[in-house]
């Protein structure tokens, strides 16, 4: 079955791999997740991201466009979900995130389930800020959310961890007290802020410094280099290597609790690894082998794209599905039952197979 790596997909607690150099089985690597998320390779060693280890969990990632910023951007909050169990807040001001927040099961929440949904142990909440309005609305709205995040911080009890995920759009609230104050008080609560730049002089040395992990991607900006520098007494060799970094490698920076500071070159991040194609099981031992997005896509337009996501979810197992189970789940949630008898035949789906499913479906459905 041919795999892709990807930042993110639905059903994926069950189907995240590491890659062959460091190979463990589910259960190990869940359990092993208190001691850090797998990154990438640093000179053929797993390097995996402690924050229970650095002085803050605060995470800066920095780097020129196209260097990879945004892919670990993904990986980390679907790792922080997915794998630690980490309540993941995800406040986007361009709406480029919602597909990958529907990868990762959820779906955009308005600003009157937010405070309501911040209450959730685990999970993804995630805000499309681009549907507010004009960009002074939108910045009006995430200042609100950011307030009210604080004040939900302040009555946590930091029985879980929540990770609040900013991209470049964060300077857009620079002004905002809210941000700061997450970044300063944010540690003894159990609430990190992950955030990006495409420059290091955007972001200024207090919140630099607040910033317990660091993942610098290729700079070639002389000014930011030098701020690296100085506040990381860094030495030329660090700074050249940070110039050299190839599409995908990473310098990570990180100051532990102990007060150590480490410096890490990552040759390559990497994402989960998922199955491009589902076994869809028929009955009678016949099984079809499809293409996931063919399968999304058919489904989508027959039932819609919310009801059609919530049945694969439902159904999906290490990518297999049965078909009888996925028949029901669509007929449960889909007005119109000849779109979805349209759709698995569309598939290629044997009319045998289609009508066994449906009987067993109807039954299910009638019975319950």
């Amino acid at each position: 079955m041919k795999r892709r790596m990807v930042s993110g997909i639905e059903f994926v607690s069950d189907l995240i791999r590491l890659p062959e150099a460091h190979v463990q089985e589910k259960a190990r690597m869940l359990e092993g997740a208190r001691d850090g998320l797998f990154v990438g390779m640093s000179h053929r060693v797993p390097y995996f991201l402690d924050i229970g280890a650095a002085i803050n969990p605060h995470v800066f990632i920095c780097g020129i466009t196209g260097s990879g910023k945004t892919y670990l951007m993904r990986n980390l909050a679907l790792k922080l979900d997915k794998i630690c169990g980490a309540k993941v807040v995800l406040l986007d001001f361009t709406g480029e995130y919602e597909e990958f927040a529907r990868l990762m099961g959820t779906n955009p929440i308005g600003h009157d389930g937010f405070e309501e949904g911040l209450d959730g142990e685990s999970g993804t909440l995630y805000v499309n800020l681009k549907t507010a309005g004009d960009e002074m609305q939108r910045v009006r709205l995430a200042g609100m959310l950011l307030a009210t995040i604080l004040k939900r911080m302040r009555l946590a009890d930091c029985a879980h961890k929540t990770f609040v995920v900013l991209d470049e759009s964060w300077k857009l609230l620079k002004e905002d007290r809210s941000l700061n104050t997450l970044l300063r008080e944010g540690r003894k609560y159990g609430y990190g802020l992950v955030f990006s730049s495409q420059l290091v002089e955007d972001v200024d040395l207090a919140m630099l410094s607040n910033a317990a992990t660091l993942f610098i991607f290729r700079l070639q900006n002389r000014k930011g280099l030098e701020r690296l520098a100085g506040n990381y007494k860094l030495a030329e060799r660090h700074l050249q290597a940070i110039q050299k970094l190839g599409v995908g490698s990473c310098v990570v920076i990180q100051t532990e609790k102990s007060g150590r500071r480490s410096f890490c070159i990552v040759d390559r991040t990497h994402g989960v690894e998922v199955e491009d194609e589902v076994l869809l099981y028929c009955g009678e031992g016949m099984r079809l082998e499809i293409e996931r997005k063919r399968l999304e896509d058919a489904l989508c337009a027959a039932c819609g794209r919310e009801a059609a996501w919530e049945a694969l979810r439902e159904c999906g197992q290490e990518g297999r599905i049965e078909l009888p189970r996925l028949v029901e789940s669509l007929i449960r949630r889909c007005r119109n039952r000849a779109d979805v008898l349209s759709a698995l035949r569309e598939l290629g789906i044997a009319e045998g197979a289609i009508a066994d499913s449906f009987a067993l479906a109807v039954r299910s459905i009638e019975g319950g």
